[in-house]
């Protein structure tokens, strides 16, 4: 289903109610399922990439588990399932999952006596998985690849024979959802000490706290953050979410930079209240930022400050290749659509104003991706009757996303 999408300036805007964070509820699964006494998970995201793992792990004596276009659930299922005695299974997705490289993650596993074999081209799933107690000792893995890797070995851990010491190889990406992965972990009793390059784990037992609240997801708010940037809009409330101070996200540090876009974050009664500043008040200064540690808010920040008219240069994010679509090729496709004429390399991207004619009624391909869906999804403040292709990609992280956007008077009409 395609939508055309047209803005209506509302006059009062309830309060925006944004999902739990998918990060930490997928992790929060994984723990859970790992504990001997599970917590009770509150605010709990209910989106087609939690749904693949919870159905996952209810699944274990299965022959066959498909989590279909989910690629955090493929990783930490993977590690997951090689250190659980008795499993049997083959683990599999759609055919972008099988595209998606697992080796680094299956060789770090193997050495630690895992059975896993490629039933396709090696490297890549679908994967048989014959599980095992795990012996663990000191690995090594590249830190520049994916961090949903080094979570997925992190998490089992402390179930292995004498822990585990993780040794990071080179520059480390997406750090901030590896401290993710420390900070839930610590919530369930567990000692890790983390520093640069070197992670250490003992083995121990999970001790779940009764309760386990997922905050609010700030990827989630990046969108909202983006129209507000393209509007006039004040005081938008966006529930739930924790201050940068208290988040566990790495994304919270969105409150920080849409200041760059002229938008101002207060937080008060479990909320962030954003608004917009003078729409002329934007630099005229490259903006050049290492976004290396949030790699889901390039698409949101790369459209706002297109539309802005913010010349930028953005950088560290090589690894938005292998996401659900190749997002660096993706994002320079649709900007010329709009007019933009958007220069990137394999480990980044930028606008330095060049500009091609827009076209009349562009229309947005999504790529199987839900992030390609949303960030775009803003640009209909600019663009009226922009379209908006396979609009149901959301529901991978955000499935009330167009009823959200109604309130901030984005119409969605099938087409």
């Amino acid at each position: 289903m395609d939508f055309r999408l047209s803005y209506s300036p509302q006059q009062e805007i309830r309060a925006i109610e944004l999902p739990g964070s998918k990060s930490v509820t997928n992790r929060a699964l994984i723990i859970n399922a790992l504990s001997q006494r599970p917590a009770r998970i509150e605010g709990i995201a209910h989106c087609d990439d939690t749904i693949a793992i919870t159905d996952a792990l209810k699944q274990c004596d299965c022959a066959r588990i498909d989590i279909g276009a989910a690629g955090t659930a493929m990783r930490f299922l993977t590690a997951y399932f090689a250190a659980m005695p008795g499993v049997s299974l083959t683990l599999t997705g759609t055919q972008r999952m099988l595209c998606r490289p697992i080796k680094p993650l299956v060789d770090s596993l193997m050495q630690m006596d895992a059975d896993i074999t490629y039933l396709g081209e090696d490297g890549f799933p679908p994967l048989s998985i014959e599980g095992k107690r795990l012996k663990g000792g000191n690995i090594s893995i590249r830190g520049d690849i994916s961090s949903q890797f080094i979570s997925a070995l992190m998490m089992i851990g402390p179930t292995l024979k004498g822990g585990l010491n993780i040794q990071l190889l080179g520059e480390v990406v997406s750090r901030s959802y590896i401290d993710m992965t420390c900070e839930i972990m610590r919530h369930y009793g567990i000692e890790v000490k983390s520093d640069e390059n070197l992670i250490a784990i003992p083995e121990q037992s999970y001790s779940a706290p009764d309760v386990f609240k997922v905050e609010a997801d700030w990827s989630s708010a990046s969108y909202f953050y983006e129209l507000v940037a393209l509007t006039d809009m004040q005081n938008i409330k966006l529930t739930g979410l924790f201050s940068p101070q208290h988040s566990v996200q790495g994304d919270s540090v969105l409150a920080h930079l849409f200041n760059h876009f002229g938008v101002q974050t207060s937080f008060n009664d479990d909320c962030a209240v954003i608004s917009s500043g003078k729409r002329n008040e934007i630099s005229d200064e490259v903006l050049c930022l290492n976004l290396s540690t949030t790699p889901d808010i390039v698409p949101t920040m790369v459209v706002t400050a297109c539309l802005k008219g913010r010349h930028f240069h953005f950088c560290g994010i090589h690894n938005l290749r292998v996401k659900e679509s190749d997002r660096i090729a993706a994002l320079t496709a649709e900007m010329r659509h709009l007019g933009y004429v958007l220069h990137s390399d394999f480990d980044s991207i930028g606008w330095k104003g060049e500009r091609c004619t827009s076209e009349s009624s562009p229309i947005i391909s999504t790529y199987s991706d839900h992030r390609m869906a949303m960030a775009f999804a803003p640009a209909a403040t600019i663009f009226p009757g922009l379209c908006i292709a396979d609009v149901g990609v959301v529901n991978k992280s955000f499935p009330k996303f167009w009823t959200e956007m109604k309130k901030m008077g984005i119409i969605s009409e099938e087409v």
